[in-house]
């Protein structure tokens, strides 16, 4: 399965994309913000995105609204 994660903090990212790694999955981008998760998933089209919820800019709820955006872009 392709997924595409993104997590703000650095460290934290590279361990998640380590675990989602072993469990045999192709983490085909790992990004640090909204904007770029909503690219990477147009981009990557995978079947699994992972978001954290409070990303820069603003730190408050990038990631449920990047997650809408995407949503209407790849509907189920």
């Amino acid at each position: 399965m392709r997924v595409v994660l993104a997590e703000d903090s650095v460290l934290p990212r590279g361990g998640l994309v380590r675990l989602v790694r072993e469990t045999g999955a192709d983490v085909c981008a790992s990004v640090g913000g909204g904007d770029a998760l909503v690219h990477a998933v147009a981009e990557h089209v995978p079947g699994l995105m992972i978001t954290d919820v409070r990303m820069p800019p603003f730190r408050r709820d990038e990631g449920p609204k990047a997650a809408l955006a995407i949503r209407s872009d790849f509907p189920l």
